[in-house]
């Protein structure tokens, strides 16, 4: 069953990338429909400064291992959706990066999940409405998500780079396009649930759907008038 996955998730590798990059301008103009002036996202940006004091005082390494952690867990998450077994998760003694146990030839989702996809933060937006409920919809609520926000960013910004062995797997190119485009998706889709939860995320997409078909409509008119 993983072989055939792989193989189908491999085969719509370039037509995938391809697809976000038509999505791409639509993805960047859909932030300006933010109203980023409420409680919801200051307490998120609250949390997210929290992060960046709690770096301050833990200090690189344990931060460094915990992204780590976060690294490996992502890849192992992945691995499991896409029907594979995955082993035990490693970390390098010195620090320096880790490991995750694969059986099979694996595909680019697993390779690249940790770098669009922030899973603690998607976690805790699982159990959110629940918690809302529990907290009468206290601002705190927020401030946690901004942290798992945070968390993820800089696990990002630290594990993005030349030598990042499974961004080397997937060639720079293809990994450059997934990387930035579906971060793109990803954060919007935050700032959408921040905003109104899970029917923010629907009506986020639909946004983002009609924006794309608009610029695709606008390119076709700007060929077809210098053709």
């Amino acid at each position: 069953m993983s072989k055939f996955i792989d193989f189908i998730i491999n085969l719509c590798k370039w037509p995938v990338a391809i697809i976000l990059l038509v999505y791409l301008p639509a993805l960047i103009q859909s932030y300006h429909y933010f109203n980023f002036h409420n409680v919801k996202f200051y307490a998120m940006a609250g949390g997210a400064l929290f992060y960046g004091v709690t770096i301050l005082f833990a200090g690189y390494n344990t931060c460094a291992l915990m992204q780590i952690i976060s690294h490996e867990l992502t890849h192992t998450v992945f691995a499991y959706l896409t029907f594979h077994n995955a082993g035990r998760i490693r970390v390098n003694p010195d620090g320096s990066g880790g490991s995750m146990a694969l059986k099979g030839i694996g595909n680019w989702m697993i390779s690249l999940a940790p770098y669009f996809f922030p899973l603690f933060a998607f976690i805790y937006m699982l159990i959110l409405p629940g918690i809302l409920i529990m907290a009468s919809g206290h601002w705190l609520v927020y401030s946690v998500l901004g942290y798992f926000i945070a968390y993820y960013w800089a696990t990002v910004i630290s594990q993005v780079h030349s030598e990042q062995t499974d961004i080397i797997k997937e060639g720079y190119v293809f990994s450059g396009i997934i990387i930035v485009c579906l971060n793109a998706l990803v954060t919007g889709i935050l700032f959408a649930f921040t905003n109104k939860s899970w029917s923010g995320v629907e009506h986020y997409l639909q946004i983002v759907q009609k924006l794309t078909v608009k610029n695709i409509l606008w390119v076709l008119d700007l060929i077809e008038h210098y053709v």
